[in-house]
């Protein structure tokens, strides 16, 4: 890193523009930067900062404005570095965020932050990079290596930053040394180990859960207890054979169980076959001797029997007979049914055809040669005659209702014709009225609606107004909070300011024992520079501290920021209230929202006409249309009229000739066609009674012949009469169940008598009775007892099948967690190694802090190279893990001493002098700068910056000191001092001098010849 320029505007104590040319500062590779104090100084080293990075070093980043309070209120601060980093040359601008005045109006408003980076190029053309913040950060972080806290540390040797490195606790200093090296590939290496060991733990722990649920099944099968101990490896290596002594146990049991199961199975089967053998026997004699019962009832039943074989055969003869019988009976019903037809029909002739004798006598007694059947074919004939006669006269009736309907139709068509040419009349009567009414109020609504577009001005402006009129309400309120908010603020900031006040003056109160406090035996008093501290000041009971103060003057700034806040705050609404309240001058809310209403009225009222006279510009077109049509359809009406009505008396003519026509032939009939259904019911009735009366006399020669037929067949049967052969008859079910009683009884003495001739029933019968129930007894014994042996076995096998099945499945678990265990143990030890928790480490570190303490040992290292030299070798760094009482220095292997060549002893950094805590401070910062080079990838920056310290060296001292940064100079750096100190403005000719006045700083760039 080079740097050519660094110009800054209203920044920090700078009210105007001030430039800084590194080109003529850096010829030598040495300059001082040097001034008042407060001038300024280092608010270069901020300017440069601030410009590569939008932060600045150390509490002051915590500023709320790096704008100059000299500057006047509208310039703004504004930072330009002209550097070149590695092989490309920027131009960086920053402007930080800062609060201006309103351009228009009081108040002010705020600014944010800007950034704008531009590549010059060899040609001495610009090339734009980037104004996005991330990019501008991304890019410089990439090109210096370095991260802010990295670029303070090792560029910008901070003011103070040195001895208080030096003097840091050792957990301070890890703090410190964590920002600037990148150990987070090792903090990763921490976190996946220890997650490492986790999975593995938990993948174990699942495999002991499963290798006890198997075992805990394993013992529940064998009826066993679980072995104790199974968390502990030892225990669970010795479950596999646990199990398979189990497994050899319930395989003997088998064994042993499946002899004695098949013995108890063969006894259990000659006892069978015997309780089988006494049963049959027992069977046969109970078969043979209700044998000889039931062939004894059965000889008693013979004769019954005899009895169903004579109705049998009775019913069988009849059987043959009554077809004959019921044909006779038949023919009677059917000769019945057509008598009582016939004479139903005749009766139901008209009264001029007479075919009874008499109409009014019984029906019984009428037979067929009573009847007149000339009289059934004289009527039909002449009714046949009238319906031919008719029927000629149905197409005059037909042509008569055509007509009719024409006569209707053009009724119709008159009636219609009447109406339209009333409603015709009406519309050419009315219609003129109406279009002189709607012509008026067009030219009304026209009128109305010309004012719209001037409604819709004022209703814009009124709307306007109003949202003004609501702005203005709305920041008073926000006016009277904002105003509460800003006394509140300065009565906090006045408190805060009392309280600073007051500790400052108790604090002064209190100096000499402060002073005192910081006395040390045997060296000098920084007052009186006595060695001997006789009497040291004692602190009061209410004494501060430099802290307390600090603390008090913070909140006092704080609370002045936050009235400053509140000011602005209020301010700014005060200013809008005002731009509010002129423009709408004393008008109030309900004024305004009336006004509102009235232009919209106005404006809706307008948008209506407009709508209207569009609405009336189409009714009066429609009128017109309406009009011409009107004088046409009134002629249309007349023509038709006048043809209709002539049409009309043509048809009535025809009509009445053919009514005369007709009622010659319909007689007393109704009509025409009323007279053809009449005529054509009474022949097919004329025909339908001699059909019925052809089917009675047939009815009477079927029932002679079958009469005949039966008694043929009666005189040739066992029976003397048709009522005994009917008797003897019986129902075709009846017939059945008398066979199957007969031969049932015949079956059943047959197998009985066959039973009492088997060979096998007769030998049993000459044996004694058996002892079924002995046999029995016995067997049922023998089946439990074998029953008992066979539920063992199968108890046996179902436990082997079981184990057979789990124990591979335990070895296969035990198989599994073996080496998993072997990987949590391993990864246990490594994850506790890098934790620092391990017995095997001897640092008892984590390994981030490992490495940050090999890296502090590289730090301890190069800062011993220059510390030698600029303290004649009397001074060395030491690393220390415990401290000079004894106590350990921290698991961070951070510990810091000094070694004093002259006494031999190690010393605290503490107990040095202040120009010895300088020196090895700076030394220390320095190793610092070349380590965290080095690790950021070797970066070569040719820029070093020391601010302040130089003030507490001896000559001597200060010499050595300008030798080491010479060597540096020597090594291609260029090196800036910062210190007021006047010794150095006479060794180093290249000066940059910061000076401060009542209006703010300035610069300006010295060069000189040694003295």
């Amino acid at each position: 890193m080079r740097l050519h320029r660094l110009t800054m505007t209203a920044f920090g104590p700078f009210p105007h523009t001030v430039g800084v040319d590194f080109e003529a500062l850096t010829a030598d590779g040495l300059f001082l930067i040097h001034g008042d104090t407060g001038a300024g100084k280092t608010t270069i080293l901020d300017g440069i900062c601030f410009a590569l990075y939008g932060a600045v070093p150390g509490f002051r980043d915590d500023a709320k404005s790096l704008h100059s309070h000299h500057a006047a209120a509208g310039d703004g601060p504004r930072v330009e570095l002209d550097v070149t980093l590695t092989n490309k040359r920027l131009l960086i601008t920053r402007t930080p965020e800062w609060v201006r005045p309103r351009k228009r109006g009081t108040g002010t408003t705020r600014e944010t932050a800007h950034v704008e980076v531009i590549e010059l190029m060899p040609d001495g053309t610009q090339s734009f990079v980037t104004r996005d913040h991330r990019e501008a950060a991304d890019l410089i972080r990439s090109e210096i290596g370095l991260d802010v806290d990295q670029f303070c540390q090792v560029v910008l040797l901070p003011q103070g930053g040195f001895a208080t490195f030096l003097q840091a606790s050792p957990d301070d200093r890890q703090g410190v040394l964590r920002r600037l090296f990148d150990i987070e590939i090792f903090t990763r290496a921490e976190g996946w180990l220890a997650d490492h060991r986790t999975r593995l733990g938990q993948r174990e722990r699942a495999a002991v859960g499963e290798i006890r649920d198997l075992t805990q099944r394993f013992a529940e099968v064998v009826k066993a207890e679980v072995p104790t101990d199974l968390d502990k490896p030892d225990s669970l290596g010795e479950v596999a054979g646990w199990a398979s002594a189990h497994r050899k146990r319930v395989g003997e049991l088998v064994e042993r169980l499946s002899g004695s199961a098949t013995a108890g199975a063969a006894e259990e089967k000659r006892l069978d076959q015997v309780r089988q053998a006494a049963a049959t026997l027992a069977g046969q004699q109970r078969e043979h001797r209700t044998a000889l019962q039931q062939r004894d009832e059965l000889h008693d039943r013979k004769p019954e029997r005899d009895r169903w074989r004579r109705q049998l055969d009775l019913a069988h003869a009849a059987a043959v007979l009554r077809p004959y019988l019921d044909q006779v009976d038949h023919r009677q019903k059917n000769l019945e049914l057509f008598r009582r037809r016939t004479i139903d029909h005749l009766v139901a002739l008209p009264a001029d055809i007479a075919v009874l004798p008499d109409r009014t006598g019984p029906a019984g007694t009428v037979n067929v040669a009573d009847l007149d059947l000339d009289a059934l074919t004289h009527a039909e004939q002449s009714r046949a005659a009238q319906l031919h006669t008719t029927q000629g006269a149905i197409d005059s009736e037909t042509r008569r209702t055509a007509l009719l309907r024409q006569q209707t139709t053009l009724r119709k068509k008159l009636e219609d014709l009447a109406r339209r040419s009333e409603k015709v009349n009406t519309s050419l009567a009315e219609l003129p009225v109406e279009h002189a009414e709607i012509t008026a109020r067009h030219e009304q609504t026209l009128a109305v609606a010309a004012g719209k577009n001037a409604a819709e001005l004022l209703l814009a402006d009124a709307q306007k107004r109003a949202k003004a009129c609501k702005r203005r309400d709305d920041l008073v309120g926000q006016l009277t909070a904002a105003e509460e908010e800003r006394r509140a603020a300065t009565d906090r900031h006045q408190a805060a300011e009392a309280r600073h006040l007051d500790v400052r003056r108790r604090r002064l109160a209190g100096m000499a024992a402060e002073l005192a406090g910081e006395l040390q035996p045997g060296q000098p008093c920084g007052v009186c520079g006595s060695p001997e501290h006789p009497d040291p000041a004692r602190a009061a009971a209410d004494a501060v501290s430099a802290t307390d103060e600090d603390h008090a003057k913070a909140q006092a700034g704080m609370r002045l920021d936050e009235r400053r806040a509140a000011e602005v705050t209020a301010e700014r609404i005060a200013t809008q209230l005002q731009e509010v309240s002129e423009e709408i001058g004393e008008l109030t809310a309900v004024q305004a929202k009336a006004a509102v209403a009235e232009a919209r009225k106005a404006v809706r009222t307008a948008t209506e006409a407009a709508k209207l006279a569009d609405e009336l510009g189409a009714q009066l077109k429609t009128i017109t249309v309406l009009l011409d049509e009107q004088h046409d359809e009134s002629a249309t009406i007349g023509r038709e009229e006048s043809a209709a009505t002539a049409h009309q008396d043509a048809l009535t003519g025809q009509i009445t000739e053919l009514t005369a026509t007709i009622d010659a032939v319909r007689g007393e009939d109704k009509s025409l066609r009323v007279r053809v259904t009449r005529l054509t019911q009474e022949i097919a009735e004329v025909k339908a009674a001699a059909n019925h009366l052809g089917q009675w006399q047939q009815a009477a020669k079927e029932l002679t012949d079958a009469r005949l037929q039966a008694h043929h067949h009666l005189t040739m049967s066992e029976f003397t009469d048709a009522a005994a052969a009917r008797k003897a008859a019986l129902a075709e079910a009846e017939i059945v169940e008398l066979q199957e009683r007969i031969d049932t009884f015949d079956s059943e003495y047959h197998k009985t008598t066959g039973r009492l001739q088997d060979p096998e029933l007769l030998a049993a019968a000459q044996q004694p009775a058996p002892d079924v129930d002995g046999s029995e007894t016995a067997y049922q014994s023998a089946r439990r007892h074998a029953s008992d042996l066979h539920a063992q076995h199968e108890l046996a096998l179902g436990q082997r099948d079981r184990l057979t099945q789990l124990e591979p499945a335990l070895a296969d678990a035990l198989t599994r967690w073996s080496p998993l265990r072997a990987d949590y143990e391993t990864a246990n030890r490594l994850a506790q190694l890098v934790e620092g928790k391990s017995t095997d480490s001897g640092t008892r570190m984590t390994l981030s802090t490992y490495v940050l303490t090999h890296r502090f040992r590289h730090v301890v290292t190069a800062a011993n190279t220059r510390l030698a030299q600029v303290t004649a070798n009397r001074y060395l760094l030491r690393h220390v893990t415990e401290s000079d009482t004894g106590r350990r220095a921290g698991r961070n292997g951070l510990g810091l001493s000094v070694v004093d060549a002259w006494t031999g002893q190690d010393r605290r950094p503490a107990t040095l002098s202040g120009g010895e805590t300088f020196l090895v401070s700076l030394c220390l910062a320095l190793g610092l700068s070349d380590v965290v080079l080095a690790e950021a990838g070797g970066t070569q920056l040719g820029s070093l910056f020391v601010d302040e310290g130089f003030g507490t060296l001896d000559p001597e001292a200060l010499d050595e000191v300008l030798d080491t940064l010479d060597g540096l100079r020597a090594g291609g750096r260029t090196v800036g001092l910062v210190s007021h100190v006047a010794e150095l403005r006479r060794r180093i000719p290249a000066r940059l001098h910061v000076r401060k006045t009542a209006t703010g700083s300035s610069v300006a760039v010295e060069v000189s010849a040694f003295d």
